[in-house]
C-alpha cells in the first residue's frame, strides 16, 4: 500500500512539473539574399549662353575716281570720302575704308558636362534558417498552469516525505552505521 501511495505520488510529480508550449512554431522556409550588381553613370550637361565681344577686321581698300563736273558724293557704310576741284576745273573723289575693327556682341552658347559614377555591389549570402524576430507577449497563465505553479513545492515536499518513508529503515541503519 506504500508502495503504491509513493508511485501515485511520484506520478503526480512528473505530470505536474512538464512544460510545453501551447501553440507549436510554424517553421518558415529559408531565407537566400540573392547577389546584385549596380552600376550608374550619369552625364549632366549644362549649356549655358555667354556674351562674347567680338572684333571684326575691315579690310583697307582704297578707290579713286575723278569726273568732270561739278558735285560728286561717294558714300559707304565702313568708309569716308573726300572730294575736290583740280586746277583744270576736274572734280577728285576719294574713298578710304576705317582702319579700326567692327565691335560686335555676339551670344555663345558653352558645354559644361559632368559625369557622376556610382556603384553598388551586394554579395549572395545563403542564410540557412530565418532569423526570427522575437515578440514576447505576455499573456495571462491559465487555471491549470497557475495550480501547477502552486502546487511545485507542496509536491515536492511530499516526494521528500515519501522517499524518506520508504527508505527509513535503510537511512537509519546508515546512520547507526556511521555513529559507532
Amino acid at each position: 500500500m506504500k508502495r503504491i501511495i509513493a508511485l501515485i505520488t511520484l506520478l503526480a510529480v512528473i505530470l505536474l512539473s512538464g512544460c510545453r508550449t501551447v501553440k507549436p512554431a510554424d517553421p518558415s522556409p529559408p531565407v537566400i539574399l540573392t547577389n546584385t550588381d549596380s552600376v550608374r553613370i550619369e552625364y549632366i550637361e549644362r549649356v549655358r549662353i555667354d556674351t562674347v565681344t567680338v572684333e571684326i577686321p575691315v579690310p583697307v581698300e582704297s578707290s579713286r575716281q575723278v569726273v568732270r563736273d561739278s558735285t560728286s558724293h561717294v558714300e559707304t557704310s565702313l568708309a569716308f570720302s573726300d572730294a575736290w576741284i583740280n586746277t583744270d576745273g576736274s572734280l577728285g573723289h576719294s574713298i578710304k575704308n576705317k582702319d579700326s575693327p567692327i565691335k560686335a556682341d555676339v551670344s555663345v552658347p558653352v558645354k559644361d558636362t559632368q559625369t557622376n559614377k556610382s556603384s553598388e555591389s551586394i554579395k549572395e549570402v545563403p542564410v540557412p534558417y530565418p532569423v526570427e524576430k522575437k515578440i514576447y507577449i505576455e499573456t495571462p497563465l491559465s487555471a491549470w498552469q497557475k495550480f501547477r505553479m502552486r502546487s511545485f513545492w507542496f509536491l515536492a515536499v511530499a516526494l521528500a516525505t515519501s522517499l524518506l518513508y520508504i527508505f527509513r529503515k535503510q537511512l537509519l541503519r546508515l546512520l547507526c552505521r556511521l555513529r559507532l
